[in-house]
């Protein structure tokens, strides 16, 4: 996988709901490669790019604080608290749940 590849978290999410055991095998792939799924947005988009560690996975996680929630970013109020993330690919996605983006 040499080209960015995207990953549309909703549209994933969408074909999940009509396909069973998708959102297990998506679960399942995001603890593979050391991201907790349920700190990623559903509105997001997970990145699969090279970098100088190989192929990486860029995506905004939800933050939680001391006893597991979510929190309001106190600086931008109404909006949960968030924070860019990358992890080493270690398992690639299927094809199928990504799409070519810009370079």
């Amino acid at each position: 996988m040499s080209e960015r590849r995207v990953i549309d978290c909703e549209a994933l999410w969408e074909a999940a709901e009509r396909t069973p055991g998708l959102l297990d095998a998506v679960r399942q792939w995001c603890r593979q490669n050391g991201i907790d799924p349920s700190s990623v947005p559903v509105s997001s988009d997970m990145v699969i790019e090279d970098s100088a560690f190989g192929l990486v996975i860029r995506y905004d996680a939800f933050l939680f604080d001391e006893n597991g929630r979510r929190y309001v970013d106190p600086e931008n109020p109404g909006h949960p608290a968030m924070a860019e993330r990358t992890v080493v690919l270690v398992i690639a996605p299927p094809y199928e749940w990504t799409h070519g983006g810009e370079a």
